[in-house]
């Protein structure tokens, strides 16, 4: 029986005895009931205190731990008055970014499992609700180490694991992460856009100086840091703490124990419900401005660096000074924009230490290109820069909401998903400021595409998915306009080409002007007359190879283009130099029947990865090639529905192959 089946016994019989006595039955009998009660009760006790003793507690002293300081008391204390806001915040990502490791939080199988990933085997082992990797060790090869994981970091598409290194609160980063969709286990640098190392480090200490920032509310690092060499830094030691794991309440709405405190008076509570006027005790983010209230968001979704060393001293110590609700630049960070001036001395120290960092994190005119930095795309958006009063102005809080309306029918695990307002994915998202687009007829007259159709989605032309991050294609969060102009400087996909993969530049180019008067610009022999998605797939760099296998698994764009073409291009990307470009190409592949039964192992070594990209090729070249043939030279396929294989070699040879990391 358990614990909870002898409470509910405990308390129905501790129900019955008022009533037993007020029925007089005899004092025998209500002796026996009152040591069948005392029985429950010490039963009851003895099994929680059995239950909790089997599942020894985590050393506090070897990883960071919550600790109410600051101002902060959690977001258990907002439950009792907030419970709506609390159960759709409970239900959400955000609250599981960061936890510690239970089997609750633990999503991957740790009963007795072998994962072994470039000739490396990890034994994953669980012990009474504790979790155990017995591995190499990262820092000392043919070593063998046992650790216990005691922190997980992610619970949508990825979880990675970190254990205790022994020196105080420092934890590393076990080097195989989860994929939830696909219950997969992947080396860490096969999950992240970034050149594949066989044995990638542990990672000692990011957690403390870098994960904590945003994955957590309120964290402390408190680390020690030793120079090694002006490029280099040890961390020595670290004693980190947080409020709480996971961004919660008091990560928007700043600390609460003054809130909790002033309101512990009843008739105070009800004079603010019925107030006009803000709590001054909290903070409200949708009372801000609309640039206030985004800079809630963007003190994680940013680009963002220290704005002094002194800053980033600070920061190493107590942690950031920045609360909901001050001026995020003027209090806090340097906000990393591509078209700041380059004699900017603190963009100069911080491309000193990386000196790619623009070039992969944003496309060249300034548009970021990863994810997770969407307040930075927000601030080159012109509804954005140029909002008023009269016409609003674009905030993050104008599409997503941080608690799920009581009125908005979705389950709390669709609106999860992205956090979006009700119909945000529509037009609506637009209509609201672009008055004149909510008539099917102006709506058709400006898109010259049909009402009901991809194409007549706003988001589709003007946010479209130039965003690489979490294994996927992202919509851009520049608001923006299709041009080939800047397809061209910049290698960015534009709108129409994401749709019409089948379509060369110069065909997007003359709609363009047809439509818009978008002036032509100069086009080469290839842009005119190879479709720009096979340029982009064959000779782009990994962020446009990335975007384009994942385009090739996009429905609408299948629906628009045809598909029986698309074989012969993810045979090329499944064998891909980065092991993420690999993993989206073959899970566009599994969209086209037939190809299923090819088996493929994104992580295998690179003759079983190629021998693979060889038996796609063969199947489309058996099945679809003639069918492809109907799409003509734009993607390489003759009339006889053979490759053209000279110009398909050429542009292969001339791929980006410049070592790309984006740093999700």
């Amino acid at each position: 029986m358990s614990i909870e089946t002898g409470l509910v016994v405990l308390v129905f019989v501790v129900a019955l005895l008022p009533l037993l006595v007020a029925l007089r039955v005899r004092s025998r009998l209500l002796a026996v009931l009152w040591v069948a009660v005392l029985s429950a009760l010490a039963w009851a006790t003895a099994e929680s205190r059995h239950s909790s003793n089997s599942r020894p507690p985590i050393d506090s002293t070897s990883r960071p731990i919550e600790v109410s300081q600051d101002g902060y008391v959690s977001s258990d204390t907002c439950r009792a008055c907030h419970p709506g806001q609390y159960d759709s915040w409970h239900a959400s990502y955000h609250r599981t970014m960061t936890q510690a490791a239970s089997p609750r939080a633990v999503l991957a199988n740790f009963d007795d499992v072998d994962v072994t990933l470039h000739g490396r085997t990890y034994h994953l082992e669980r012990h009474d609700g504790t979790f155990w990797v017995d591995m190499e060790d990262p820092n000392q090869p043919q070593t063998r180490t046992r650790r216990q994981i005691v922190l997980t970091t992610g619970s949508h598409h990825k979880q990675v694991y970190w254990y205790p290194t022994g020196n105080g609160r420092v934890l590393a980063q076990l080097p195989i992460l989860y994929l939830i969709d696909t219950q997969t286990w992947v080396a860490r640098n096969d999950a992240f856009l970034r050149p594949t190392t066989l044995h990638p480090p542990s990672e000692e200490g990011r957690w403390n100086h870098t994960c904590i920032q945003c994955h957590t509310t309120r964290g402390r690092p408190r680390i020690d840091i030793e120079k090694v060499s002006d490029s280099f830094h040890r961390l020595v030691s670290a004693d980190s703490t947080v409020a709480e794991f996971g961004i919660a309440c008091e990560s928007c709405h700043g600390p609460g124990e003054e809130h909790i405190r002033v309101n512990r008076d009843p008739t105070r509570r009800y004079r603010s419900h019925l107030a006009d006027a803000p709590d001054p005790t909290i903070v409200n983010p949708a009372r801000l401005s609309a640039r206030r209230s985004s800079e809630v968001c963007g003190q994680c979704h940013s680009m963002l660096s220290f704005d002094s060393r002194e800053l980033a001293k600070e920061w190493h110590g107590e942690g950031l000074p920045y609360r909901p609700g001050e001026a995020l630049e003027d209090t806090l960070y340097y906000l990393i924009r591509h078209n700041r001036d380059p004699e900017d001395q603190r963009l100069k120290e911080i491309l000193a230490s990386d000196p790619s960092l623009l070039e992969d994190a944003f496309w060249s005119d300034g548009m970021v290109r990863v994810g997770g930095r969407e307040y930075t795309g927000l601030l080159e958006s012109p509804c954005y820069k140029h909002g008023n009063e009269e016409r609003g102005v674009l905030s993050c809080l104008s599409c997503h909401t941080m608690h799920k309306p009581i009125e908005d029918p979705r389950s709390l695990r669709e609106w999860a998903n992205d956090q979006l307002k009700e119909d945000m994915e529509t037009n609506t998202a637009c209509v609201g400021c672009h008055e004149g687009f909510d008539s099917n007829e102006e709506l058709v007259a400006h898109t010259h595409h049909r009402a009901d159709s991809s194409g007549s989605n706003c988001n589709n032309c003007h946010t479209p998915h130039t965003t690489y991050g979490l294994l996927k294609a992202i919509r851009s969060h520049t608001v923006d306009s299709p041009s080939v102009a800047v397809s061209v400087k910049t290698g960015r996909p534009n709108a129409c080409n994401l749709c019409h993969l089948d379509k060369t530049l110069a065909w997007t180019s003359a709609h363009l002007l047809e439509w818009y008067g978008v002036p032509s610009p100069t086009l080469s022999e290839d842009e005119r007359s190879i479709a720009a998605s096979v340029l982009w797939i064959l000779r782009g760099d990994a962020v446009q190879r990335a975007l384009l296998a994942w385009s090739l698994g996009w429905e609408p764009a299948r629906q628009i283009s045809g598909t029986e073409w698309m074989g012969l291009y993810l045979s090329q990307l499944i064998m891909d130099p980065y092991g993420a470009v690999r993993f989206i190409a073959n899970r566009s592949l599994g969209a086209n029947p037939g190809y299923d039964a090819i088996q493929f192992d994104f992580v295998s070594p690179e003759e079983e990865r190629t021998a693979a990209g060889g038996r796609v090729w063969d199947l489309w070249n058996r099945t679809e090639s003639q069918a492809a043939a109907a799409k003509g030279a734009a993607v390489l396929v003759t009339e006889n529905g053979n490759v053209n294989k000279d110009v398909f070699r050429r542009l292969l040879r001339e791929r980006d192959n410049r070592g790309i990391v984006i740093a999700e």
